[in-house]
């Protein structure tokens, strides 16, 4: 049992693991993803020869399939923003949204897809980064992926979604000045070190490569939370040779196949890349890193962001990520 608070050096915040709550009484719901089966839903507005909302209808795509969404939170042609006065601002709602579909497979996940296509996944990823950071009206690419009903995800086929704004995100900002005030203070790179700690410890690491290393991380927020570092800087996949970005894909797959193994029932998650941002491009403190967030804390068991993690911004973890990437070990790697 472990029962502290830990140090989050990236969020500058810390982390309550409250690993004996885990086995608490829970008389409340119990979330259940299972999947549909079905190769192709004629109904389905993301799957190949399928009618979407805007009446455009999806080519007969054999891979990945990459469009424009439909309904998108940022767009260049949002209204101009409603006049405000006094300490309210506003600002028009620019940017790029688009739709991602890793297979034509309705059924599919993204760690079912072949090592041919992972690779494929992970190159448009790269190949959609290096498109729309040459606009000079982006800021920041950010490509993430909510994957089960409990996410909240629109549509069970499996994509992610490519958000493209003329600012950097919250997240992204406070990660840079913390690896910025650990360069000033420490004199060293704070990924580096981090890395350096998982390694030396050992408890928590998951798998790694020559490229890559996988790991529960030591002040995870939530149980089986998961990142996949760069063992060199890079500031978004348009940095990494082709060699490194298949080892990402290994590695990748490995990791949620390991999560998808846990219970009887595949997990539900939020998958994020974190890339730099044009500002730190040149900053090699800065290094992208791909995070897995799982919603479920155990089987049946959404781990829900209740009062003290959505109104005091506190994270209470009810698994020791010691624990946590044990369990997540023991379901093999092949």
């Amino acid at each position: 049992m472990i029962w502290e608070n830990r140090w989050h050096p990236l969020l500058e915040r810390w982390v309550t693991i409250t690993s004996h709550r885990g086995a608490r009484p829970w008389q409340g719901a119990y979330a259940s993803e299972t999947s549909a089966g079905l190769s192709h839903d004629p109904s389905c507005y993301l799957c190949p020869r399928g009618l979407r909302v805007s009446g455009a209808k999806n080519p007969d795509y054999a891979e990945v399939f990459v469009f424009d969404n439909d309904h998108p939170a940022f767009d260049h042609n949002a209204p101009e923003p409603l006049p405000v006065g006094g300490v309210y601002q506003s600002a028009k709602a620019n940017g790029i949204c688009r739709v991602m579909c890793y297979t034509p497979d309705h059924a599919g996940r993204l760690s079912e897809l072949s090592s041919a296509g992972m690779q494929a996944v992970i190159n448009v990823w790269r190949d959609q980064t290096e498109e729309l950071m040459q606009r000079d009206d982006i800021e920041q690419v950010f490509i993430f992926e909510n994957n089960g009903e409990i996410v909240g995800v629109s549509n069970p086929h499996p994509h992610c979604q490519i958000y493209a704004v003329p600012f950097v995100f919250p997240s992204t900002k406070q990660i840079a000045s913390a690896v910025s005030r650990y360069r000033t203070r420490q004199h060293a790179d704070l990924f580096a070190a981090i890395v350096a700690e998982e390694e030396q410890d050992g408890r928590r690491l998951l798998t790694q490569n020559a490229d890559w290393v996988a790991f529960v991380p030591y002040f995870a927020q939530l149980p089986y939370e998961t990142w996949i570092v760069p063992r060199q800087p890079i500031a978004t996949l348009s940095g990494a040779s082709a060699a490194s970005l298949a080892h990402l894909g290994q590695v990748l797959s490995q990791v949620l196949k390991m999560q998808d193994r846990l219970w009887a029932s595949p997990q539900s998650y939020i998958l994020s890349l974190h890339q730099a941002p044009k500002p730190y491009i040149g900053n090699h403190d800065f290094r992208f890193f791909l995070q897995i967030q799982p919603m479920l804390r155990g089987p049946g068991l959404q781990k829900y962001l209740a009062g003290i993690e959505t109104a005091a911004g506190h994270f209470l973890n009810d698994g020791s990520p010691e624990e946590k990437a044990a369990e997540l070990k023991a379901t093999g790697r092949a």
